[in-house]
């Protein structure tokens, strides 16, 4: 038989800030799981998916969520970075649990994205 642990499993990149994280206790508007980066300032964690808000809710048990920190640099500048692809991450301002495609490597960091001239027509 397997033994099954109670533990909720964690993205083993959330292991490096770890002791920082567990002083740093999530905000109400957050998913329980979540935890502020100290670096980054985004969430972080791993979430029940019945702790998330319906909209947000996907098909795994358990969720894995990252922050820019975990991003992969820009292809345009190479300095900043974007969040990585084909993972999720949680918005504050939508109070909504983002997931990145696979063609989302291609998006510029918003730095990039913000000195984007516009174009004419």
């Amino acid at each position: 038989m397997t033994k099954f642990s109670s533990k909720q499993p964690m993205h083993q990149s959330a292991h490096r800030h770890e002791a920082a994280l567990a002083a740093n206790p999530s905000s109400p508007a957050a998913p329980r799981g979540l935890v502020r980066c100290p670096v980054c300032h985004e969430y972080r964690g791993a979430v029940r998916n019945d702790d998330l808000p319906l909209s947000s809710q996907r098909e795994e048990a358990v969720v894995a969520v990252l922050c820019i920190c975990d991003g992969v640099p820009c292809q345009k500048c190479g300095k900043g970075r974007i969040h990585r692809p084909i993972s999720n991450y949680w918005n504050e301002a939508r109070g909504a649990l983002i997931h990145c495609p696979w063609f989302s490597a291609q998006a510029p960091c918003d730095q990039c994205r913000a000195e984007k001239q516009p174009r004419i027509a």
